[in-house]
Parts: structure tokens; C-alpha cells; sequence
């Protein structure tokens, strides 16, 4: 977006970017354009050959039916447009990317990164075309569900979700082998298949381009060495997971080829993959890539797949459509209606042509139409409603994830797209946010940074009234007491302007409380200012990496428990392949890349910046005694904090989660959320830091909540829709 964007575009934007948090929070997706006066794109004819004349050419007409098509066709453009992003950017077509590390200020591992999971995330084509792999078939294995949490989340080209495998609906104790078939497989009617003496379950997907969005539960709060660390869990849960053809799965004997981290496009790759990008500015090219997706990925007929199955015959996996009764419907089943009114703007199944008696009126209508589409659903965006009855808390818990096909649930599945791609089914995942504070007396004004903030969770009180306030969140438990899945609170910095917004703040290295410098330094060189360290479990150093040294630190001219960052590419020493030192030159501080022309940048999340000056090292002279270790950064805390023991609890048993910019009097630093302030900013970036905005947005990620009920607490909505939900959230207070 141009820093030049008007103002009110500026705040739609914050608003639909602001639901992308709260719809998918999942991976680094394109972006969305936004029509507006100052980008508006001349309208000619089109070279393009035309199509069939059309009934349709009174211009009032095309632009309410194109403002329609929009809305409609908005996940199909997305996820063609997003699969062609995807084979260049994260991993080739029909393969696992992802993976490598938790989401870090340092990294672009998603979209509102969630430092409480890994992501793994797959394109799927099943056209079984030649030209685009072949495959009608692939074989997905998965680890054991049962005692590590994850959700494989498989979506249709309408963003519809098809399939959930994982703890919630799948629990195991073995590893899973799943056959996910296209439409037109010879498999794709059954549930479970034997082919050549080994037994499948079937996953059949009614369209032939899909999307595969795995979660997987990490903690990286935690010693590296505990099963539930995100060290060990992309080593032994990650490293679980496999993606590959039938036919390469038959030709090993039915042998997994596992998931494997490390695809890194080329930059001829990465300078292709800006094409995919951005929601096209003309409509014409938008219906073509609408157009496209139809054509390779038809809608699915009353024959397709498990369509027309009892409902209670049907897999764990398979997700019923919504309404459901009785028996099932894929859910993009059913919508050939609506495509056939289109056919008058020259969209099809067989894909977008320009009517051949269109001329430039008929042209520039359809622009308009296509723009008022964008502004109709951004518009909608902004109705997630909040009132004092969720303490302001903004979240969706009903008709999200799978959608009717009626105008309201074309409406709400746009909606998801342009916040942020896709969402969960509510009872995989429900995410809540805050946009402002509200005081006692119904004064709103934004978050900021540079404020204290509390957020108190009580114990729940057995047989107390519905709906439980401020409780600890209600969640599916094990027989150890613990969460099933986790809930977990982030504290982001917002940015309007960017599409890959809101970001971890670097702040969040201040909190040092669950990290450790107990590793060795093997040598230091006070000429080329260098130390050299033995690595650690946590995996490898990179530039930027955050570090801190132990007690003797003063020695060597550092402040110990201090957060430094790794300011030089690191050297590595190898034995056998295997890395057996790290040498490096430290800074105070690392400047993260930011919008110079903005009036009130935000430092921008990702592998960018560069070190402030490199820190002189001293040599006493004596036997080295030095040591040091990886920063966690403290950007979450929730449950896994709890199970782990070092969330502090009250006199009361109540949990207080400080968001704040310094550690507050008196708060334990285990429960500390540090945020970006002015002071922080102008500490790295000096004056200019000084006009840095500060707004941050808190997040409460519930995975695998608590079933609805009438009189137990849950985020889900009561079986008896006498109300919305059983549980509000803890009120936000704002502290002095």
C-alpha cells in the first residue's frame, strides 16, 4: 500500500487486517488490494479474444452483478492466486513447507505469528492433468495425535473446510495414513481403501485445488530438552509428517518420505512470486484468475465423493457441511446457481472471456462493479461487533471455517479471505482480540505500548452459574488436568500499512526470565571482537539471533543476563557434518527494517536489519570463564506456561498476565509480555524511534476448546442458542 493512502482507506485497512489476526493468524499470505479513487485503473477494451455476446449490457446491471461475482468468486481467484504464490515462495506444488522454527520478531514464519505453534503448509492440486503433476492421489502421514497436539486443516478451493485430522477428531497413538483423493480418483467414494495389502484411510476433496494448513503445538518457553519444547517437537512431531504420491508411496513399499525443512527459493523465484502477490487493480485480470481456478478445479456435482452419505457413516475426518441433518453435502456442493448468473459477465466453468458486443461501458462497469464488491466486504468487516458483554473482546464462534451457500455465507467466507485466507472451524480454534480500551465509565482509546495493562485469570468454581466471567479458559483436558490443545495470549504492534501485519515486537527479548546462559564460550578475541561458543540444543544461530552471558560477564567488558544480538554472520566450525562451534561479534542493539516515509513506522518483522556498533570484547587474561546461552523471547504465555510451572500463580490462585513496556513493580517476570514503547525505540533507533507508533493488539488463541453447553463454560456457542457463548473473557485493566 502507497504511503500516500488516504487516511480512511488507511483505517479499513487496520480493520480488515485486523480480522486476519483474529480469522487465521496462520502463515505469510498476499496480500489483498483495495479499490479506491486514488488507484483507480483506466478502463479500455480488451485485447483478450471475447467470448460469446452476452444478453447483458446495460451498464447499472453489469456493475450490480459484478459486485456480486466478487463476492462470490473471491476464494477461487485466492486460492489459485495463493498456489501459484506458494510453488515459487514456501514449497512446489503437492509438497510440505514450513516447518524450521516457531514464529520470532526475526523470522517470517507467518502472518500474526503464533509463537505457541509450528506451521507446516502444502498447495494441493489433484486435477491429475499432465501438465500440473499428474496426481489425483496423495499420501498424508501423519504422527501420533494423542499426546501431541496438532489440527491438519484441509480446505477446498472455496475455503471450505473439508477435512480435520489431528487430536481433536482423530486421537492416536500411532502414526496415520491417509489417501487424500481428488474428485475424479477412482478412490474418491470410498472411506477406507486397500491397495496392495495396505490399508488407507480415504480424504476425498470435492475440488481439484486445495490447501493443507497444519498446526502443530510448541512451547518455546521450556528447557529444549522437554518432549513438549519446539525443538523437540519439530525434531520428533514434525519430522512425523510426510506428503507424496500414491505412486511414489507404492513404489517404496509404503514407506513415508518425511517431511524434511529446508526449501529456499532461488531470487529469481522470490522477484517471480510478486506477481501472485496482490489482489489484482483490474477487474478483468481478477475474473481471469477467478476463471482460471474454475476451469482447473470445477465445482463438485451430486456424484462427487462421499455427497449424498449418511451422516452417520461418515469418517471422523470428514467435516459435515453446515445445517447438516441428516446427510451430507460437500459444502461448496450446490452452488451452480450462482455461477450460472455470472455467465452473462462472461464467467464460467470454462473460465473468464470478455463478452465479444462489450464495449468500453460495459468495461468500465464491470470495474466499477468489481470495486464495489472490495467495499461492500470491507465494509461487512468492520460488523464483528463488542460490547461490554465480552469485556470488548472481538472474536467469531459460530458459521466460520465451512459456509452455507446462501448470500450471507458468500459474504462471511469473503470476508475471511480478505482478512487472511482461511479460518478454523470453532471447535479446532477460536481467536479473540482487543482493539481498544474501554474504562469503567465507557471511554474507549486505543492500546499503547507504552501503558501497563492487566489481564487476571480466576480458578473455575465448580457449579457456579453460566456465563462464567474471567476464568480460567475452559478447554479440553487430559487425565493429567492439562489442555488437550492450548490457550495462549500474544501482545502484537499493529501496523496499518503493512500487509503482513500485526508483528511480534522485538521487545519481546527484554523478558530474559526462561532463558538460560549455561553454555559454554570456548574462546574470546578481544582483537577481532569475536566469541566463540559451543552451540545450543535450541538449534542454529543465524544474524540477529538474541544471546545473553552469565554471572562473569563483566570480565569481558558485557553486562550479564543482559540481551545482546549475534551482530556478524556467524562462523561455523564442523566435525562430521556436525556443527561444533559458533564464533560471532555481539551488538547492544538490531535495527529491524522500517517504512521510512510513514509518519509513525512500525520496525517490520522478519530476517532484515542490521546491528547497531559491534561491542568491544575484553580478555582478562585468565582461565576463560564465561558462558552464555539463546534468548527465549517472551512474546506469548498461557497454558503451556501453566502446565510447565513457571507461570507464577496469586495468593488466590488467580494468573495475572502483565502486558507492559518494563517489568512492573512487583509482577514476576514469568509473567511479563513486554511491548514496544517510545523508550524502547529510541534506545535502537535512536531520534527516530522517537516517532515510531507504539499501538498493540492483545490475542487469545483457545485450541480445542470446551464443547458448547448449556451449563458448562465454553468460548462455542450453547446447544440451545439461548445465548452466543458460556464464558466471557478476563476484562483488560489498565494499571496508574
Amino acid at each position: 500500500m502507497s504511503p500516500t493512502e488516504p487516511l480512511t482507506c488507511l483505517r479499513r485497512r487496520a480493520v480488515v487486517m485486523a480480522m486476519a489476526v483474529l480469522l487465521n493468524g496462520s502463515l505469510l499470505l498476499p496480500a489483498h488490494a483495495e479499490a479506491h479513487a486514488t488507484s483507480r485503473q483506466p478502463t479500455t477494451v480488451s485485447s483478450d479474444p471475447h467470448g460469446p455476446a452476452s444478453t447483458l449490457t446495460d451498464p447499472g446491471r453489469i456493475r450490480s452483478l459484478a459486485a456480486k461475482a466478487y463476492r462470490w468468486g473471491l476464494p477461487a481467484e485466492f486460492v489459485y492466486r495463493f498456489s501459484r504464490y506458494n510453488y515459487l515462495a514456501t514449497a512446489p506444488r503437492n509438497k510440505l513447507g514450513g516447518g524450521r522454527v516457531a514464529a520470532a520478531w526475526n523470522n517470517n514464519a507467518t502472518n500474526a505469528g503464533d509463537a505457541s505453534v509450528v506451521y507446516l503448509n502444502a498447495m494441493l492440486d489433484l486435477s491429475g492433468d499432465p501438465s500440473r503433476g499428474r496426481t489425483r492421489e496423495l499420501v498424508l502421514t501423519v504422527p501420533p495425535s494423542q499426546d501431541d497436539y496438532y489440527v491438519a486443516n484441509l480446505l477446498d478451493s472455496f475455503v471450505n473446510t473439508v477435512g480435520s485430522i489431528g487430536t481433536r477428531t482423530t486421537p492416536s497413538t500411532t502414526a496415520q495414513t491417509y489417501l487424500v483423493a481428488g474428485p475424479t480418483s477412482e478412490y474418491a467414494h470410498r472411506r477406507k481403501v486397500t491397495i496392495n495389502g495396505f490399508t488407507y484411510r480415504v480424504m476425498t476433496m470435492d475440488t481439484n485445488l486445495n490447501w493443507l494448513l497444519i498446526r502443530i503445538r510448541a512451547d518455546t518457553l521450556v528447557d529444549p530438552a522437554s518432549p513438549a519444547s519446539a525443538r523437540s517437537v519439530i525434531d520428533h512431531v514434525v519430522a512425523g509428517f510426510g506428503l507424496q504420491s500414491l505412486r511414489s508411496f507404492e513404489r517404496s513399499h509404503h514407506e513415508p518420505r518425511y517431511f524434511e525443512p529446508g526449501y529456499t527459493p532461488t531470487a529469481e523465484q522470490k522477484a517471480a512470486a510478486q506477481k501472485w502477490h496482490n489482489t489484482p487493480t483490474r477487474a478483468t485480470t481478477f475474473f481471469k484468475q477467478m476463471g482460471r481456478s474454475l476451469r482447473i478445479s470445477p465445482l463438485p456435482t451430486r456424484h462427487t465423493g462421499l455427497n449424498g452419505t449418511p451422516l452417520k457413516a461418515l469418517p471422523a475426518w470428514v467435516i459435515a457441511q453446515p445445517g447438516a441433518k441428516k446427510i451430507y453435502r460437500y459444502p461448496s456442493y450446490g452452488q451452480r446457481k450462482s455461477l450460472e448468473r455470472f455467465a452473462r459477465l462472461g464467467l464460467t466453468e470454462r473460465g473468464f472471456r470478455v463478452p465479444s458486443n462489450w464495449g468500453e461501458a460495459q468495461l468500465e462497469a464491470l470495474q466499477d462493479g468489481f470495486e464495489l464488491g472490495q467495499q461492500r466486504v470491507a465494509r461487512a468487516a468492520t460488523s464483528v461487533g463488542v460490547s461490554s458483554s465480552t469485556h470488548y473482546w472481538s472474536y467469531l464462534n459460530d458459521d466460520i471455517g465451512s459456509y452455507p451457500n446462501s448470500a450471507a455465507g458468500y459474504l462471511m467466507r469473503a470476508i475471511v479471505v480478505l482478512a487472511g485466507g482461511s479460518a478454523n472451524l470453532p471447535e479446532d480454534a477460536v481467536y479473540a482480540q482487543l482493539n481498544e480500551y474501554v474504562d469503567p465509565d465507557g471511554v474507549a482509546e486505543g492500546l499503547d505500548g507504552n501503558n501497563t495493562y492487566t489481564l487476571t485469570f480466576t480458578p473455575p468454581v465448580d457449579g457456579a452459574p453460566v456465563p462464567a466471567d474471567g476464568i480460567l479458559p475452559p478447554m479440553v483436558t487430559g487425565p493429567d488436568g492439562n489442555p488437550k490443545g492450548f490457550w495462549s495470549i500474544h501482545a502484537y504492534a499493529t501496523d496499518a500499512s503493512q500487509a503482513a501485519a500485526p508483528f511480534i515486537p522485538q521487545a519481546s527479548v527484554l523478558n530474559t526470565a526462561y532463558s538460560d546462559a549455561d553454555l559454554a564460550v570456548t574462546a574470546v578475541d578481544p582483537v577481532a571482537d569475536t566469541v566463540t561458543v559451543t552451540p545450543s540444543d535450541w538449534g542454529p544461530l543465524v544474524q540477529s539471533s538474541p544471546v545473553l552471558f552469565g554471572s562473569t560477564a563483566g570480565a569481558y567488558g558485557l553486562q550479564p543476563n543482559t540481551p545482546y544480538y549475534v551482530a556478524s554472520v556467524p562462523t561455523e566450525t564442523t566435525a562430521d557434518g556436525i556443527v561444533t562451534s559458533y564464533t560471532f561479534q555481539v551488538s547492544t542493539t538490531w535495527q529491524q527494517e522500517w517504512e521510512a516515509t510513514e509518519a509513525h513506522p512500525v520496525p517490520i518483522q522478519g530476517t532484515g536489519g542490521e546491528p547497531g556498533d559491534v561491542v568491544p570484547i575484553d580478555d582478562p587474561g585468565d582461565a576463560l570463564d564465561l558462558t552464555w546461552g539463546p534468548v527465549q523471547p517472551v512474546s506469548q504465555l498461557g497454558s503451556q506456561q501453566i502446565t510447565s510451572g513457571r507461570l507464577a500463580t496469586n495468593s488466590d490462585g488467580s494468573v495475572t498476565i502483565w502486558i507492559a513496556p518494563t517489568l512492573p513493580d512487583g509482577a514476576p517476570m514469568t509473567n511479563w509480555l513486554p511491548t514496544p514503547s517510545t523508550a524502547y525505540n529510541e534506545s535502537v533507533y535512536g531520534a527516530a524511534g522517537t516517532s515510531m507508533a507504539t499501538s498493540i493488539r492483545p490475542m487469545m488463541r483457545m485450541y480445542y476448546p470446551s464443547p458448547g453447553s448449556d451449563t458448562q463454560p465454553s468460548i462455542l456457542p450453547p446447544p440451545s442458542g439461548a445465548s452466543t457463548t458460556t464464558y466471557v473473557l478476563p476484562q483488560l485493566a489498565k494499571v496508574g
